[in-house]
């Protein structure tokens, strides 16, 4: 019966199971193999009637079991005698019942025709895959020496793409099979080749080599964590006894080599880097994101406080009995592991394969990305929230300390984390009612570091959700305090600026920057951070030259913001080509309104140029091609108008829904001036015709 079940079982209704139980056993030979079916079946079908009447008094989670249990017991039943008319019936009227329970759409389903369909179908499986085993295996394997591997550049070798592969060899020579397990294929970046199928002492010395797997792996990483799934246990717990040796070393290279392995692991899989860089993107890697952000870290803690067993989980557990984690942190680090699993099960599951991406092929417009709605539909907002949260602050911990060798570390959650991860996942909406909530069980005026800090997030979503009135108000209120952190005072500049201009107060916008700017020297930035915020400034600065329509000013401003954005560091490669891009098509903006359509026509495919070459959005395409079509269509070259207003409206209607397309703006706009050139284009062969007559 079922442990900690919050049903009582009838006490008479248990003796009588209990005693077809003792029944059953007067039917049985010695090794426990029934000896007349037809008097076990009736056993098990009365066993199948008294779980079915059972069902009926349990609650939610014994009733599953009940009848579980009373359709096992019915099949075996009919199984043992198919002709038993009243074992049938009874099978049948519990599928009927079954479906009822279940509240079925269909309740007329034929649940035996189903069960019998399925069957066949795994028969068949079975009958296809015993064919395939019995075939000779592929050729190349058994190294016919006419058919061996061609060396010359250029020249075909033979690949058996027909026979079946019967037995598959392991081994580094290429006609060992078709796809061998011990051989990792040459690229361009790798162009040597890994044996891991060697005698254990040599794949040992693998654990001191800085050897590379594919995907950034390196092989002594993957080795360290290791499982036996079948074959000679003696061989895995000696390979497991030199991990272990290796581990508990304590030779200097080896900490140092876990060190460096510490370091890179933190600025290729840093979680603030990692959903930044979705902010541009339509896609997502969820290994990448939600499971080595974590997990490769937890290992690294192992490996550093000689920890051989395989399991995050265990690891977790095994810092805590040592008392280098307390049990909150304890327990937050296995939330995190435990939500990382779970998503990319569900991914694994609804895509029927293991495939690691997620999201759309192209952004429509970067205000619009769902690339995070898709994430957090995976396992609910607050496991999202959390799960970052939670490794954020773990990697700052091994980021801020030198020495990891006597590490004693905890880690909790704040609401400043909360906000922080709520803008990052770009739940801005969720930030201004959390806010809501948060203020009114708060000071007002208190000007703490966090606060200043929730503060910055709340006015960020505010201008994100087009509430610039609001946001003005909190970048001026933050103004008036004492900031420390000198990253948020360039934020809140930039900011300010920003609300400013889309109050379309351009006048104040381009005093406040003019008065900022030289600050800008004076905050302890690095030189990158000072060039992106310079570029921002002017950037804003440009577009409000360019509202008041001072064009000529605009495209001096476009031009110095985009060097600014030019000299940031490469790690921000993506945005700030893509910020770029935005300059060349202002300046193109500003050419065609001071009508020099050639300059413009070349600033626009340069501006395109970019956004295609560095992932921009399909709006940001479009409105390259619209401008390209305005500038042709002012010179009046027609065809070429035509195919850029033509191709912006197709690539626009791929993404607009059908319900909305009538009343887009854009789309409106774009079938207009493709009447526009029609038309000309119509007249001006009725001119020539005319000409002919």
């Amino acid at each position: 019966m079922m442990a900690g079940s919050s049903h009582v079982v009838d006490s008479s209704w248990e003796q009588e199971l209990n005693k077809m139980a003792e029944q059953l056993k007067e039917y049985l030979d010695q090794n426990g193999k029934e000896k007349n079916l037809k008097q076990s079946a009736s056993i098990f079908h009365q066993m199948g009637l008294l779980y079915k009447e059972q069902s009926k008094q349990d609650d939610s989670i014994t009733k599953k079991l009940s009848l579980i249990r009373s359709a096992a017991l019915f099949n075996a039943a009919v199984t043992r005698q198919p002709g038993n008319e009243q074992f049938k019936q009874s099978l049948k009227d519990f599928c009927s019942d079954l479906l009822k329970t279940a509240g079925a759409k269909i309740l007329d389903a034929d649940l035996l025709k189903i069960a019998q369909e399925v069957k066949e179908m795994v028969k068949e499986m079975r009958k296809k895959t015993n064919e395939s085993l019995q075939q000779e295996t592929i050729i190349p394997s058994v190294a016919i020496p006419s058919f061996k591997h061609v060396t010359k550049p250029g020249e075909k070798e033979f690949f058996d793409a027909f026979t079946k592969r019967g037995i598959s060899f392991d081994g580094l020579m290429l006609h060992a099979c078709k796809l061998p397990l011990g051989r990792m294929e040459r690229t361009k970046k790798k162009p040597w080749t890994t044996e891991l199928i060697k005698p254990v002492n040599e794949m040992l010395t693998y654990l001191d080599k800085d050897e590379d797997l594919k995907n950034g792996y390196r092989i002594s990483d993957v080795l360290m964590n290791n499982c036996q799934v079948y074959g000679d246990e003696q061989i895995y717990q000696q390979f497991s006894e030199g991990v272990r040796n290796v581990l508990q070393s304590d030779q200097p290279s080896h900490h140092d080599r876990l060190m460096q392995q510490l370091n890179e692991d933190l600025t290729n899989f840093d979680a603030f880097n990692c959903l930044n860089a979705l902010f541009a993107d339509s896609k997502f890697n969820i290994k990448r994101l939600v499971y080595r952000t974590s997990t490769l870290f937890i290992s690294a803690l192992g490996r550093l406080n000689s920890i051989d067993d395989g399991s995050s989980f265990a690891i977790i557990d095994q810092l805590n009995n040592n008392n280098i984690i307390d049990d909150e942190t304890a327990y937050l680090l296995s939330y995190a592991i435990a939500v990382s699993c779970q998503v990319r099960l569900k991914v694994y599951m609804e895509k029927e394969s293991q495939d690691d991406y997620v999201g759309e092929e192209q952004l429509y417009d970067i205000f619009d990305n769902k690339v995070f709605a898709n994430l957090i539909d995976t396992v609910g907002e607050r496991s999202m929230v959390d799960y970052f949260a939670i490794v954020y602050n773990l990697q700052n911990v091994l980021k801020s300390i030198d020495d990891l060798s006597n590490l004693k570390f905890n880690i909790t959650l704040t609401p400043r984390d909360k906000f922080r991860m709520l803008r990052m996942l770009q739940l801005h909406d969720r930030i201004i009612s959390e806010w809501e909530s948060y203020s009114q069980e708060q000071l007002p005026n208190t000007s703490s570091q966090d606060e200043l800090w929730i503060r910055y997030h709340v006015a960020r979503a505010y201008c994100i959700m087009h509430k610039y009135k609001d946001s003005l108000l909190m970048w001026e209120w933050l103004e008036e305090r004492d900031i420390e952190h000198h990253w948020l005072k360039g934020r809140r500049m930039r900011n300010k600026a920003c609300c400013l201009y889309y109050l379309d107060r351009f006048q104040e916008a381009l005093q406040f920057i003019g008065r900022v700017k030289s600050e800008v020297l004076n905050l302890n930035l690095s030189d990158s951070d000072k060039y992106s915020l310079y570029g921002h400034l002017t950037y804003i600065s440009a577009l409000c030259q360019y509202k008041l329509k001072e064009y000529q000013l605009a495209i001096d401003q476009f031009m110095e913001a985009s060097e600014y954005f030019a000299r940031v560091d490469q790690r921000d490669e993506l945005w700030k080509e893509i910020s770029r891009a935005n300059c060349f098509y202002y300046i193109g903006l500003c050419l065609y309104d001071l009508g020099d359509y050639d300059a413009a026509i070349t600033e626009a495919k340069k501006s395109l140029q970019h956004f295609e070459q560095h992932n921009g959005s399909v709006n940001d395409k479009c409105e390259c091609y619209s401008l390209l079509g305005r500038c042709h269509l002012e010179r009046d070259d027609y065809d070429k108008a035509l195919k850029y207003f033509q191709t912006e409206l197709d690539l626009r209607l791929q993404f607009v829904p059908n319900e909305k397309q009538d009343s887009d703006e854009k789309i409106k706009f774009a079938r207009s001036t493709i009447q526009i050139c029609q038309e000309n284009l119509e007249l001006e062969m009725l001119y020539w015709m005319s000409l002919t007559i």
